[in-house]
C-alpha cells in the first residue's frame, strides 16, 4: 500500500503540474526548480511560515521569464 502522506508537500503536484503545462516546461524541471528555490529561501528565512508560497512565486517568475526570453 502506497501511503503518499508520509512524504513532504512539494507545493502540491497538482501546482506544479499546472505551472508546467502553462509554461511547456516538462514537469520534472519545474519541480527540480522549485526545490532549488525552497532550499535557498529556508536557508536563509528566519520564519518559515511562507517559505512554499515565495518559492512557488519564484518559480513561477524564471519560468514565465524564460518562456517570454524564448520567444
Amino acid at each position: 500500500m502506497n501511503d503518499e502522506t508520509s512524504q513532504p508537500a512539494v507545493a502540491g503536484d497538482s501546482e506544479i503540474e499546472l505551472m508546467a503545462r502553462k509554461t511547456g516546461t516538462p514537469v520534472d524541471r519545474v519541480q527540480e526548480i522549485y526545490r532549488i528555490e525552497r532550499e535557498k529561501l529556508e536557508a536563509t528565512a528566519r520564519i518559515k511560515t511562507f517559505v512554499s508560497v515565495l518559492a512557488h512565486r519564484r518559480v513561477k517568475a524564471l519560468l514565465q521569464g524564460e518562456v517570454r526570453g524564448s520567444g
